[in-house]
C-alpha cells in the first residue's frame, strides 16, 4: 500500500456471484459496491462474474487451488471473506495482512438441520468438521462480521471460549465492538421499478386482480412451505380467488439438492392444490427481475419450524425483499425476521407450525385493505433505515483503518484442540498389528478315528517343512510390527511439536514481513549516515586545508 492511499479492498465470494445469485452472492456484490466509493475494491467468486460493474474489478477463482487465489491476494492490503471460503482455502488463515470474516450464516446450524435425516455417523462427522471450521475462523481473524444481536451474543461465547477476549481488548474496548459487530442484509437504496410482467397473465391459473401470496425465499429443508400448503384450504374457503405462488428455483450454485421442493409439491397434489391454487416458478429469478415477481404479490409468507437454525439466522435478503416492495409480511415466531415484523407492525406474526394460525393471519390480511396498506407504509419505512450503505458502516470503518488484531502465534494451539483422526487410525492400526503378527501352526485334526490318524501322520511328515516357514514369517511380521511402531511414534511425536513448529514458522514469517516494511527505510537511514560521513570528511579536509593556509611560513614554502 502506497503512503497516504486508500487500503486496496479483496472480497472473496463463496458462492455464485451474477445475474442469477442468492444471499452469499448479494451481500458481497453489495459490500463490493459500497466499498468502492471510499477505496479500491476487486470482487471476486468461484465463477467468472457475468456482470460488468464500473465502479470495481471482477475476477474469479478456482474453488480448493490455492495457487489461483495467490495473485489475488498479493494484490490486497486487506481482505474480506465468508468463513466458510476456510474450508476449502485454509491457507487464508496465514494471510499477512488484515482479514475481514463475514459469519452471518451459521453453517453448523445449518447442516444440523440439512442433515437430519443422514445417518448418525455422517451427521457427527460434519458437525465435527464445522466445529473444526468455527475454531479455525475464530483464531484467524482480525475483524469479524455478523447479521444480528443475537448472533453476535452466539459468536461473542465462542471467541470467549477461543481466547480472543482479552482483558487488553477489553480495556480498550469495552463492547468488543473493534472485533466483531452487527452487519445486516441490506436494501438497494432506491425504490423496485417494476419492468414487465412476471406472474399474473404470464402464469397460467394466475389472473390479473387475484389475490397473490408469494413465498420469496428458496425451499430449503429447514423452513416451512408445507404448513403453509396446508392452511390453503381454509383460505381458499374464505378468498376462493387466492393464488399461492413458491419462487422455487435451483440454486445458482453447488449446493446439496434439497428434499423440501418435491415434498411440497407432493402436498400441493395430494390436497388438490397443485396448478389450481398453489404454484411452483421453477426457475431461480434473476436479481435484477426480482421486483417484477414482489411487485404483483398481495402479501409475502416466510415460515420456519422451530429449531437453533433459525433462532440463531440473519434477516434473510428475501425477507428484506418485501420490506423494499412494500409488503405485508406473515412470519413464524422465533427468529430476528419476526422480531422486525412485530416491533415495526410489518405484518402478522404466527407460531411455527400453526396451520389455523397462518389461514387466519393470511385470510384476515386479504379481508383488510386497511390494514395492508398501514403494514406497506411501515414496510417502506423500515426499508429505508436498512440500505447498504446504513448497514455497511462498521465494515466502512475498519477498511479505511484495517488492522492486525489475531495472536497468530497462539492459532496453532486453537485449531490443535481438534483431535487429529488420522494419528488415532494409525495408532488403532499399531495396536491391532501387535495382536495379529504371531502366527501359531495349526495341526490337523479329526473327530473321525481314522481320518484323525491320518492327519497326525500328516503333521509328523510335514512339520519339518512348516515349522521354519513359520519361524521365518514370525521373524519377518515382528520386524514389520516394530518398525511401524517405531514409525507411529516417530508420527505422534511430530504431531506433537508440529504447532509449535507452526508457530515458530509464522513468526518468522511475521518478522520477514516486519523487516520488509521496514527495509527502505533502513536503506535510507544507511545512506543518510553515508552522506553524512561524506560530509564530516569533506569538511576535515576543507579544514586541514585552512590550517595549512594559516600556519607560519605557509607562504614561503609556497
Amino acid at each position: 500500500m502506497q503512503q497516504g492511499s486508500a487500503p486496496r479492498v479483496l472480497i472473496i465470494s463463496h458462492d455464485v456471484v451474477g445475474a442469477r445469485m442468492a444471499g452469499p452472492g448479494i451481500r458481497a456484490w453489495h459490500m463490493a459496491q459500497v466499498l468502492a466509493r471510499q477505496q479500491p475494491v476487486t470482487l471476486i467468486a468461484p465463477r467468472p462474474i457475468d456482470l460488468q460493474p464500473a465502479e470495481f474489478r471482477c475476477g474469479d477463482y478456482v474453488w480448493g487451488d490455492a495457487a489461483s487465489l495467490a495473485a489475488w491476494l498479493n494484490d490486497a492490503d486487506l481482505v474480506v471473506a465468508n468463513g466458510f471460503l476456510f474450508e476449502a482455502h485454509p491457507e487464508l488463515a496465514q494471510v499477512a495482512c488484515p482479514l475481514v470474516l463475514d459469519l452471518y450464516d451459521p453453517v453448523l446450524l445449518e447442516n444440523i438441520e440439512q442433515l437430519r435425516t443422514s445417518p448418525a455417523d455422517q451427521r457427527a462427522a460434519r458437525a465435527a468438521a464445522d466445529q473444526a471450521l468455527l475454531a479455525r475462523q475464530l483464531a484467524a481473524g482480525d475483524f469479524f462480521l455478523c447479521a444480528t444481536e443475537r448472533q453476535r451474543d452466539l459468536y461473542l461465547g465462542a471467541l470467549m471460549l477461543a481466547g480472543r477476549l482479552t482483558p487488553e481488548l477489553i480495556d480498550v474496548d469495552s463492547r468488543a465492538r473493534a472485533l466483531i459487530d452487527v452487519v445486516p442484509f441490506g436494501l438497494e437504496s432506491s425504490s423496485p421499478v417494476k419492468q414487465a410482467p412476471a406472474l399474473r397473465g404470464v402464469l397460467p391459473g394466475i389472473g390479473v386482480d387475484d389475490p397473490l401470496l408469494l413465498w420469496t425465499g428458496g425451499l430449503w429443508d429447514w423452513l416451512d412451505p408445507l404448513t403453509l400448503i396446508e392452511a390453503m384450504p381454509r383460505i381458499v374457503a374464505r378468498h376462493p380467488q387466492t393464488r399461492l405462488v413458491f419462487l422455487a428455483g435451483q440454486h445458482p450454485g453447488n449446493i446439496v439438492t434439497m428434499r423440501m421442493p418435491q415434498r411440497a409439491k407432493d402436498l400441493a397434489r395430494r390436497l388438490d392444490l397443485l396448478d389450481r391454487h398453489v404454484f411452483f416458478y421453477d426457475q431461480w429469478v434473476p436479481y435484477e427481475r426480482r421486483a417484477d415477481f414482489l411487485l404483483e404479490a398481495t402479501i409475502a409468507v416466510s415460515l420456519h419450524r422451530d429449531h437453533l437454525e433459525t433462532a440463531y439466522s440473519a434477516v434473510r435478503s428475501r425477507f428484506l425483499d418485501h420490506l423494499w416492495a412494500g409488503l405485508p409480511s406473515v412470519v413464524s415466531d422465533g427468529d430476528a425476521a419476526a422480531e422486525l415484523v412485530r416491533r415495526g407492525g410489518l405484518g402478522r406474526v404466527v407460531m411455527p407450525g400453526d396451520i389455523a394460525g397462518v389461514a387466519q393471519a393470511v385470510g384476515d390480511l386479504l379481508a383488510d385493505d386497511s390494514e395492508r396498506n398501514t403494514r406497506r407504509a411501515h414496510a417502506l419505512a423500515q426499508a429505508s433505515a436498512l440500505t447498504w450503505e446504513r448497514v455497511l458502516q462498521p465494515l466502512m470503518r475498519f477498511c479505511l483503518r484495517p488492522h492486525i488484531m489475531r495472536d497468530r502465534f497462539n492459532q496453532s494451539e486453537i485449531v490443535s484442540t481438534t483431535p487429529d483422526e488420522s494419528t488415532a487410525r494409525v495408532q488403532a492400526a499399531v495396536a491391532r498389528l501387535d495382536e495379529l503378527w504371531k502366527v501359531q501352526p495349526h495341526e490337523l485334526t479329526s473327530q473321525v478315528p481314522l481320518l484323525g490318524e491320518a492327519k497326525r501322520a500328516a503333521n509328523s511328515l510335514t512339520r519339518w517343512y512348516v515349522l521354519p516357514i513359520v519361524e521365518q514369517q514370525n521373524a519377518f511380521n515382528a520386524a514389520m510390527t516394530h518398525a511401524l511402531q517405531q514409525l507411529a511414534e516417530a508420527v505422534e511425536n511430530l504431531s506433537a511439536i508440529a504447532p509449535q513448529l507452526g508457530g515458530q514458522i509464522e513468526q518468522l514469517r511475521v518478522q520477514i514481513e516486519r523487516l520488509k516494511h521496514e527495509e527502505a527505510p533502513l536503506h535510507q537511514h544507511i545512506a543518510d549516515i553515508e552522506q553524512h560521513l561524506c560530509d564530516i570528511d569533506d569538511a576535515q579536509t576543507m579544514l586541514a586545508e585552512r590550517l595549512a593556509q594559516a600556519a607560519p611560513g605557509a607562504e614561503q614554502r609556497s
